[in-house]
């Protein structure tokens, strides 16, 4: 649309050459609406806070005047560590140029080059990007310097179940196991994050698990009952592995589980609860 690219076109021509950096009175300052950060670990922000009572914040945050004060668009971590310094100014560019849109892809640039969003911050903030200026995925990672294979894989994660994006976010999973499981059914995803953790598997090691399951093709004999069917359809969703059983009218028989790595091996017997002594 016309109305989005002269924005976008806007924002992408300006330069900051011209603009001064200001002492702003901390406790005027208050963080954007728009910001994509929500969460800011208490150990790393008390270090910040440290450091900048030995050398002071030397990278200025980005400010937008308002009638309150000035709204913070990028710099919320510093802000929130000067506050911890006790520091009563803070270093500043205010930026009055920008509409809410320009605001907020520059609080969303800023914290995706510093790497400071958490996967689920960055996935849900640069979707917003892309809804905002209606923009492809290498559109996107032109816009915020990274390739259309970063910005793609990252929204993946909004693919991932609730439960998967908060131990993602808890830094129970890593971003290639959550790469990988964005790519299994939604119902499934649980189950695999829980092997993830109980059997600590490698992003290789789950990659090889799930191309497993999926080429896995259960044949059923002839005249094999339903039950039996069914349970083994059961046990081998389970177990990730083919699982057949056979018995006899006795009741006499054995159960089969095949596995085609010792990698596999492993899995199923972190699932059946097998520990080595």
């Amino acid at each position: 649309m016309p109305g989005h690219t002269d924005t976008y076109n806007k924002q992408m021509s300006h330069s900051q050459a011209v603009d001064k950096v200001r002492l702003i009175p901390i406790d005027l300052i208050r963080p954007g609406s728009q910001q994509a950060r929500r969460n800011f670990n208490p150990e790393t922000l008390a270090e910040l806070a440290r450091s900048i009572r030995e050398s002071g914040v030397i990278q200025p945050v980005v400010l937008r005047t308002r009638v309150w004060g000035y709204e913070l668009l990028a710099g919320e971590r510093r802000w929130r560590a000067a506050q911890l310094a006790e520091l009563h100014e803070i270093p500043a560019i205010v930026r009055d140029d920008l509409s809410d849109s320009e605001a907020f892809i520059v609080g969303l640039i800023e914290n995706l080059q510093r790497e400071s969003l958490s996967p689920m911050e960055a996935a849900a903030g640069i979707k917003q990007l892309g809804e905002m200026f209606e923009l492809t995925h290498e559109e996107i990672g032109h816009r915020i310097g990274k390739s259309r294979e970063y910005v793609s894989n990252y929204l993946r994660l909004l693919n991932l179940a609730p439960a998967v994006q908060t131990l993602v976010n808890e830094g129970h999973l890593s971003l290639g196991h959550a790469k990988v499981l964005a790519g299994v059914e939604l119902g499934e995803q649980v189950r695999w994050a829980d092997d993830v953790i109980r059997a600590k598997l490698t992003v290789r090691q789950l990659e090889r698990k799930v191309a497993a399951a999926r080429d896995t093709k259960i044949v059923f004999k002839p005249g094999k009952s339903g039950d039996w069917q069914r349970l083994e359809r059961e046990l081998s969703d389970l177990l990730a592995c083919p699982v057949t059983v056979q018995a006899d009218r006795s009741g006499k028989g054995e159960l089969r589980v095949q596995f085609h790595s010792l990698d596999e091996l492993d899995g199923v017997l972190a699932r059946i609860g097998y520990e080595a002594k």
